[in-house]
């Protein structure tokens, strides 16, 4: 895979929201779980309950982040392009153990100022593997002929789809209860972190938090979301984008089936003096059979 900038480094790993997540003992459960709706619990009130995806389950996954900003003078732009479709093989009652990964498209464009646009196109992209989570964590993979991946393959699989075989947090920002209609939400910055996949390193700190679960239909219940990200991208400096959009969960098994987020972003240094100014934006799509 092609190297990442720092500044697309700081999202990338939000992808892993809609991340088939869900490895120690598998799961005698053979049938995928079907779409369905989640209990109402009283009217206007939505129950969530998290469900491991079970073999047979199948997902496909698209993302595309953009980025642009201008810093001294010049403007970046950066866009990254992803499809993988997503088998279970097996799993136990806490995450995927097994998988296939069908690699449909990977890759980011970039260019600087007014120089031509480059594409770097990830060595997993066109590829299809099986991944399993040994019970001592680890992963291990082979290929799509059944032969055992090189350790710089597997590597790029980790970075990559790593999060598919950790515990779904796709609800870790939701109450343990019912949630009313129109009820607000003000997550943590650490269940966000969970929720968005960040590892909390202590570099990143979301705040202003407000989740509003606007809709619940058929099998999706519809947030209303914003939300800062501040993060230390090193060199003293720090990225702060607001985040605004919506967040689609599947109240029947909590998991993400779409999240559209954008925002402006700013370059900060220690002083807190801006260095850089332009917009992100993320949009994911998660689809089951």
């Amino acid at each position: 895979m092609a190297a990442r900038s720092p500044l697309l480094g700081a999202f990338t790993l939000i992808a892993a929201l809609l991340a088939c997540k869900s490895s120690d003992k598998p799961s005698t459960e053979t049938q995928p779980v079907a779409p369905g709706v989640a209990p109402v619990a009283a009217a206007g009130e939505v129950t969530f309950t998290r469900v491991v995806p079970k073999a047979g389950t199948k997902a496909t996954v698209t993302r595309k982040t953009n980025m642009k900003f201008t810093m001294s003078g010049k403007v970046v732009r950066e866009t990254t392009t992803a499809e993988s479709v997503f088998l279970v093989k097996s799993s136990d009652d806490f995450r995927i153990t097994r998988a296939e990964i069908d690699v449909k498209e990977l890759y980011t464009t970039s260019q600087e100022g007014t120089g031509a646009e480059k594409k770097s196109v990830s060595p997993l992209a066109g590829s299809r593997y099986v991944v399993t989570r040994y019970d001592d964590g680890n992963l291990g993979a082979v290929d799509g002929g059944g032969s055992k991946v090189a350790s710089t393959t597997l590597k790029l699989i980790k970075d990559e789809f790593g999060g598919v075989f950790e515990k779904s947090n796709d609800g870790a920002f939701l109450p343990d209860r019912p949630v009313k209609l129109e009820e607000k939400l003000t997550p943590s910055s650490d269940a966000l972190l969970k929720t968005l996949g960040l590892k909390d390193d202590g570099k990143a700190v979301f705040d202003g938090a407000e989740f509003f679960l606007r809709k619940s239909e058929a099998a999706h219940a519809t947030f209303d979301t914003t939300m800062t990200l501040t993060q230390d991208i090193g060199s003293g400096m720090r990225l702060r984008v607001k985040f605004k959009g919506d967040l689609v969960l599947r109240p029947d098994v909590t998991w993400a089936t779409s999240v559209e987020l954008k925002g402006p972003l700013t370059l900060l240094d220690r002083k807190g003096d801006e260095k850089g100014s332009g917009e992100f934006s993320l949009s994911i799509n998660q689809t089951f059979e």
